[in-house]
């Protein structure tokens, strides 16, 4: 059985949301403090995510723009976040089998074409990595972090 991508996307809204939750109400001055890491900051990381998160949805669905600047706190990311990734489910729910193809071209102007459905599956992967980069810098500061790993997903998704 394969799982269904809107439940793939499901879960990175799930995770990207829990991880900020986290940061917002337990460890606040984490978020901007300068680290040796992939990004200077957890927040520069949660940044390229979502303008990531923002152009691949973008490349999916032409008639979608970035709204606006967000400022530099959690619950800020957090709400752009939650905006953008219920607009992405319901772009999800209303297409019919996500095989359409999607032509596009790279910052360096390269194009290449996909199907809707792989573009999903790479803005997850790409997500679950700076996930990943995000609890490393955690514990660079001396916290433990949450997990957000797919099965604590779906066992509070279960309960």
């Amino acid at each position: 059985m394969m799982i269904s991508m809107a439940k793939l996307f499901n879960y990175h809204a799930w995770a990207t949301d829990k991880l900020l939750s986290y940061i917002e109400t337990e460890v606040p001055d984490s978020f901007s403090a300068e680290i040796p890491s992939v990004f200077p900051s957890i927040e520069e990381t949660f940044k390229h995510q979502y303008e990531v998160d923002c152009l691949w949805y973008g490349r999916m669905n032409k008639n979608y723009s970035i709204k606006g600047e967000h400022s530099s706190s959690p619950q800020d990311y957090r709400k752009a976040f939650q905006e953008l990734h219920q607009e992405i489910e319901s772009f999800i729910a209303e297409s019919p089998d996500l095989n359409r193809r999607v032509w596009y071209s790279t910052s360096t102007g390269e194009g290449f074409m996909n199907n809707e459905e792989e573009l999903l599956q790479h803005l997850v992967n790409h997500g679950t990595y700076h996930r990943g980069n995000i609890s490393a810098m955690l514990r660079q500061q001396g916290y433990p972090g949450c997990s957000t790993d797919y099965i604590y997903y779906l066992r509070e998704m279960e309960g």
